[in-house]
């Protein structure tokens, strides 16, 4: 693993778990929660951390936590070079007004790259792909959105997913969950429709794929 300085781990854990409310809890979740405030709460205090924060051999935890961190570093960011992080004080994070954020941008995406092992995630965009395809051919349409909330399409042909706002590639591990109406459900297998959280509400059809 990348080595990041304790200070700058504490700043993401902390980050991290308090933005943690964005995903759907469950005893697991709330675990990896209160491990991020404990990482933290080591790291600021120089005592030697956890540097896989919970270890876990559960694809989909690894999942989790992968794009928690993605999530986070969407907001890292942002950050302009010098910014007022006194707001960061409801994360229980003390900055100065001014902070540069050269640094802590760095070890976020060093955090982010850390986690990402996609060959321990869920295999799923074969599934994601299969989905698509059937929706496409029976002339339905999909919203499908990443973790960095932005729309993605699938190149059919090249099998690829992509943001149409910038024409960037996206990772299959960055899509979050995609969104079709009750009549599209209705032509998924529902073997493929298993391997997913799924809600559905008055007028559409959500699939998770946490």
């Amino acid at each position: 693993m990348t080595y990041i300085p304790p200070h700058l781990f504490s700043m993401i854990c902390r980050v991290a778990a308090n933005r943690a409310y964005y995903f759907e809890f469950d005893d697991w979740r709330l675990k990896l929660r209160n491990a991020l405030f404990e990482q933290s709460a080591m790291a600021e205090l120089n005592m030697g951390f956890d540097t896989e924060i919970l270890f876990t051999e559960d694809p989909k935890q690894n999942l989790c936590k992968y794009q928690l961190f993605k999530y986070t570093d969407c907001l890292i960011q942002s950050l302009q070079e010098i910014e007022n992080l006194y707001n960061w004080r409801f994360f229980g994070i003390d900055c100065v007004n001014e902070y540069e954020t050269q640094f802590l941008k760095i070890a976020s995406l060093d955090m982010v790259h850390n986690f990402e092992k996609p060959e321990f995630f869920p295999q799923y965009k074969t599934k994601i792909i299969e989905m698509i395809n059937i929706l496409l051919v029976n002339k339905y349409g999909y919203e499908l959105r990443s973790v960095d909330e932005k729309y993605i399409k699938l190149d059919p042909k090249q099998g690829l997913f992509y943001c149409p706002d910038d024409k960037s590639e996206v990772n299959w591990y960055d899509l979050i969950y995609m969104i079709i109406s009750p009549e599209a459900k209705q032509i998924i297998p529902q073997n493929m429709l298993e391997e997913f959280e799924c809600q559905e509400l008055n007028y559409q059809f959500n699939i998770n794929f946490l």
